[in-house]
């Protein structure tokens, strides 16, 4: 393949040297152990806590992603069969045996398992998908594994393997710390106001939490937090000092908030920037039965595909991974209100909403009307995530109209009377009562139904 005239000189081609350089694969060995630990442990926790038969075999009504509709969820007990592989594929990946069918059928596995239904969205849960999706084409079992036992000396890597994970955990932090730049986190200081208040039970420091100020000092600190993190650990001075910073922060948001496994994997996830002769140490050290016995000179490089294939495609997946953070300002409206642009942008921590919705089910042939309360399909947790997220009650409500025309044989409409409170403001009414929302249709264009925050 030709290289591009732009890569010929200047400084693209430095930057493209600079990708190409040759790094010890042990630090993909390292990510990718400290990733299958951290991900092993998740889904162990999940089986253990029996949240697969609450959020997957229980309910009646699932909540689906745009576009992934129709996505089927596996009958009774079968459910647990994707369970019970991803703890297989996690051990594979973690020896680094058959490394590359095991990451790829975690990540269609780990998928499945989240596109069945929005109301279990989490932050961490997208970043998983995301690490796990690049994982496939890195060389993480080329040092370090099981597969790596016909090496008979260390071996390189082009920088990019590296670059590309750091950059992705990097991006969280950025844009965790860039959507923290509103008005509620930084001068209402809301809701930590809100969770904060919550923790005044605590035995000697629950006062302390309480108290205004200390709400104030949560949110800029954990903006300031975000917004350098990165920036602090790719310099060698300051990585190890970082490190200890982000260590003590998201022990202390593990012990105040329930955020699930969040501040775990950001934990492991950080460690990328650490150096690969630090990684090689501790994986010498702790997996030396993964390690290779010969201490000849480094091998040459494990990649041998074109690599400006490559340079573009992670290019394009990088370029979208900055626009669907910023995409919320192409809608009208607070996106912590609407929500539209809400998802996949990193928005942690951000909102504290409250909710009520119910619905009226009108015979367009009669003029009758039903009431229906949500509580009739949905589990607790599926109507408390539903009554604040317009995208959620429009499928709810898509789904009344389709089981009444089934029932009275005759067209129908359907109206939603919600209200909602965002940080601790008044409730006010969230859609608009008199749009009919069975002749609404889910996409990326403006919800005009939603009615503004006052």
């Amino acid at each position: 393949m030709q290289i591009p005239t732009v890569i010929k000189s200047g400084f693209f081609h430095q930057l493209f040297n600079k990708l190409y350089e040759p790094v010890d694969a042990a630090s993909l060995a390292f990510f990718r152990i400290v990733f299958g630990s951290v991900m092993l442990f998740s889904q162990l926790r999940f089986l253990y806590n029996g949240w697969v038969y609450l959020l997957y075999i229980k309910p009646k009504f699932f909540f689906k992603y745009y576009g992934f509709h129709w996505i089927p969820v596996l009958p009774g007990n079968w459910i647990y069969a994707p369970w019970i592989a991803m703890v297989i594929c996690l051990v594979l990946i973690i020896l680094g045996k058959y490394y590359r069918a095991a990451i790829t059928a975690f990540f269609v596995l780990f998928s499945y398992t989240e596109l069945l239904d929005l109301t279990n969205f989490l932050n961490h849960y997208y970043l998983i998908t995301l690490l796990s999706f690049i994982m496939i084409f890195l060389p993480m079992n080329a040092s370090f594994s099981l597969d790596a036992k016909r090496w008979q000396q260390p071996v390189m890597v082009p920088r990019w393997t590296l670059g590309v994970l750091r950059l992705q955990v990097g991006m969280v932090y950025f844009f965790a710390g860039l959507s923290k730049i509103k008005y509620d986190w930084l001068i209402s200081a809301e809701p930590m106001k809100i969770w904060l208040g919550a923790c005044q039970s605590i035995p000697v420091v629950g006062k302390w939490l309480a108290m205004p100020i200390t709400a104030y000092l949560f949110s800029w600190i954990g903006m300031l937090f975000d917004l350098t993190a990165v920036f602090f650990l790719l310099n060698k001075k300051t990585r190890p000092y970082e490190y200890i910073v982000i260590v003590l922060f998201h022990v202390i948001t593990l012990w105040l908030f329930y955020i699930g496994i969040f501040p775990l994997v950001m934990m492991g996830a950080a460690l990328v920037f650490f150096s690969p002769e630090f990684h090689r140490r501790v994986l010498t050290t702790y997996c030396s039965f993964l390690s290779e016995s010969s201490t000849a000179s480094p091998g040459i490089f494990f990649f041998s595909t074109n690599k400006y294939i490559y340079t573009c495609c992670f290019g394009v997946f990088f370029l979208w991974q900055l626009v669907m953070p910023l995409r919320y300002l192409f809608y009208k409206g607070d996106v912590l209100w609407t929500e539209q642009g809400y998802r996949y942008a990193w928005n942690v921590m951000l909102i504290e909403k409250d909710g009520y919705v119910e619905f009226y089910v009108e015979d367009k042939s009669t003029g009758e009307r039903f009431i229906e309360y949500p509580k009739k399909y949905l589990s607790p947790l599926q109507e408390r995530m539903m009554s604040t997220q317009p995208d959620m009650i429009l499928q709810y409500a898509s789904f009344l109209a389709d089981k009444y025309r089934i029932k009275l044989k005759h067209p129908v409409a359907v109206y939603a009377d919600a209200y909602v409170s965002l940080n601790h403001r008044p409730g006010q009414t969230y859609i608009d009562p008199k749009v009919d929302l069975s002749k609404e249709q889910d996409s990326f264009l403006p919800k005009n139904w939603i009615l503004p925050k006052n």
